[in-house]
């Protein structure tokens, strides 16, 4: 009797300027399987990963401020190789009304307060970008 394996099918751009968190997200998501992370450490770096490759999603740190929704609106506007559509998670250390309607705005899909547990952003992945179980052998 064959169970059926989960195939991680999401490629998910992780824009994290902080290397601990960035690392730390990264890992846990390759090693349980969940999506494929690619990391960019900057927005400029993500911008050029985006240009080049198509993402499933996008999981974006919000540490750089205003730059970083300038890029989120111009992936809803379409101007990258990613469905303008796909899911997106953001993450901020802090969060006002002002920016909580801007992210509704941008179509955000989750919202990570940090400092966040792992747990929480595994359990945003595993919502967000489901795993696809493959066909029994």
């Amino acid at each position: 009797m064959s169970e059926s394996i989960g195939t991680v099918s999401a490629n998910v751009l992780l824009i994290e300027p902080d290397g601990l968190v960035r690392g730390a997200v990264a890992s846990v998501c390759r090693e349980l399987e969940i999506v494929r992370m690619h990391q960019a450490t900057s927005l400029v770096l993500g911008e050029q990963w985006l240009t080049t490759y198509a993402a499933d999603g996008l999981l974006l740190s919000l540490a750089e401020g205003e730059v970083a929704l300038e890029l989120l609106g111009r992936l809803r506007a379409g101007d990258f190789r990613s469905e303008p559509g796909i899911p997106v998670a953001v993450m901020a250390q802090t969060c006002d009304a002002a920016l909580l309607i801007r992210l509704k705005e941008l179509d955000v899909r989750r919202f990570i307060l940090q400092p966040f547990k792992l747990r929480d952003v595994v359990h945003t992945v595993e919502q967000l970008w489901p795993v696809k179980a493959s066909a029994p052998a």
